[in-house]
């Protein structure tokens, strides 16, 4: 199968996650579901019924994330497509492995500040500063939009100098899209105000912080949609022969994106409202636990420690009251979405290219492949053969599936080599230069031919 070493990193990352989830449910150094209790707490009915509530809320949640890891042998054919679905799958995956856990850590922590089984020194912990903060929360501004609205119109305009419908198509699509996404965003900066909690100043901050949140999730849908519109066009126009399900797959794993985007801005709101709504705006003791969001995020403004141990899980965490922390986690973000955009993109090109093989009149060869070109002339040519099999060797700096293997290799006696192939659809050419092997051919056996035909008529 084309994709299994994709299946292997998400099973085993699908068995670790679940391992030490499912292990919370037993208390380890009194702390039960990030929150920390009294030895006599843990033997508790109602803290019983919470470990019995998680193990089956885990269990369904396992049974279902591991339903989500059936596309990756649906798409054994399609590798780009099974490359783009892990990426999706794992950013998913550990977003979602949470909730279950989240959802039983705020039962656990109300359940504690209600029977005061508090450990080690209590403090009090007030929430009115948070609450004016929020109540000062503004919608994202408007103007965001006039980017996916310029990215629209570009090639509405550039349609006319080229004469393309397709490219007027696209433009228009997004350019529709981004108002309706604007639409919306009006919409749900004068929705209704809720109510959540009889204090009015609670209500403001939450329905305040909520209007923000979601101002700044529609931009950036339409940011998102826009740029999608010109991969889908230069696929479009490059020719690619892909496949009704290859399109309905695509389009499905797109989808993902936004709608992992709305059910992330919700669950935030919904954890403030949370959050803010179970105190009423009260003042609350607490100890140790309020320093732990959601019993796994460490924030401390008066501990000035970048890392710390983990509360759930093995290792150490940042704390992100600091800034090193704050650098340490939303750079590893970033970081993490300047490798993986690019990648996914190439090798999304590289699953729908193939290597354009060129013989000038002046005998120039030259091979063009994105990242790879590379040209020679015949006379530097010492050597021609037209083979059925390929060396055993591995790959230096390039790309390789189990259909093709495209770029730079290190070849078992032959050394050196740039391959530019389609792995099982011999014959292939063998081309000896001075210090290694260019080594190609067509997915049609007799292009191959015809090519190998041509080469060794003009060579010197």
């Amino acid at each position: 199968m084309n994709n299994l070493f994709l299946i292997i990193p998400a099973a085993i990352a699908y068995i670790l996650i679940m391992v030490i989830f499912l292990k919370q449910a037993q208390p380890s150094n009194h702390i039960l579901f990030g929150v920390s209790l009294p030895s006599d707490a843990l033997e508790d009915a109602a803290i019983k019924q919470l470990q019995s509530e998680y193990k089956k809320a885990y269990t369904i949640y396992g049974l279902i994330a591991l339903i989500t890891l059936t596309p990756f042998f649906l798409l054994g054919e399609y590798f780009s497509l099974a490359l783009s679905y892990m990426f999706l799958w794992f950013a998913a995956f550990l977003y979602s492995s949470k909730l279950p856990f989240n959802k039983i850590h705020h039962k656990a922590a109300a359940l504690k500040r209600e029977k005061q089984w508090f450990v080690g020194e209590k403090r009090m912990i007030r929430i009115d500063t948070k609450v004016s903060l929020l109540k000062k929360s503004t919608l994202a501004s408007p103007y965001w939009f006039m980017i996916p609205a310029l990215l629209s119109v570009v090639p509405i305009l550039l349609s006319f100098i080229k004469s393309d419908p397709l490219l007027k198509l696209t433009g228009f699509a997004s350019l529709a899209m981004t108002v309706i996404l604007y639409a919306i965003y009006a919409a749900f900066g004068n929705m209704k105000t809720k109510e959540y909690s009889e204090n009015q100043d609670i209500n403001a901050a939450i329905n305040s912080a909520a209007r923000r949140y979601w101002s700044i999730l529609w931009p950036s849908l339409a940011i998102f949609e826009s740029i999608n519109a010109f991969v889908a066009y230069t696929i479009l126009t490059q020719g690619s022969s892909i496949s009704f399900t290859q399109w309905i797959i695509g389009i499905i794993m797109v989808s993902l994106v936004p709608l992992g985007s709305i059910f992330f801005v919700h669950n935030k709101v919904r954890a403030l409202e949370v959050s803010l709504a179970e105190t009423d705006g009260e003042a609350i003791l607490s100890d140790d636990d309020a320093y732990w969001i959601n019993g796994s995020t460490y924030f401390n403004p008066d501990d000035k420690a970048v890392m710390v141990p983990k509360r759930i899980g093995i290792g150490t965490t940042v704390n992100m009251a600091t800034r090193g922390g704050k650098w340490i986690q939303y750079g590893g973000i970033v970081l993490a979405l300047v490798i993986i955009i690019p990648l996914t993109a190439f090798v999304v090109q590289s699953d729908h290219t193939s290597p354009a093989f060129t013989i000038e009149e002046s005998g120039n060869v030259s091979i063009e492949y994105p990242l790879y070109n590379y040209s020679f002339d015949l006379s530097a040519v010492k050597g021609l053969a037209l083979e059925n099999e390929l060396p055993s060797g591995f790959r230096t700096n390039g790309t390789a599936t189990a259909d093709y293997a495209r770029g730079n290799f290190s070849l078992e006696k032959l050394g050196a080599a740039k391959l530019y192939v389609f792995k099982n659809s011999p014959p292939y050419i063998f081309v000896q230069l001075d210090d290694l092997y260019v080594i190609f051919n067509e997915k049609d056996a007799a292009k191959t031919k015809e090519l190998y035909d041509e080469l060794a008529a003009r060579k010197p």
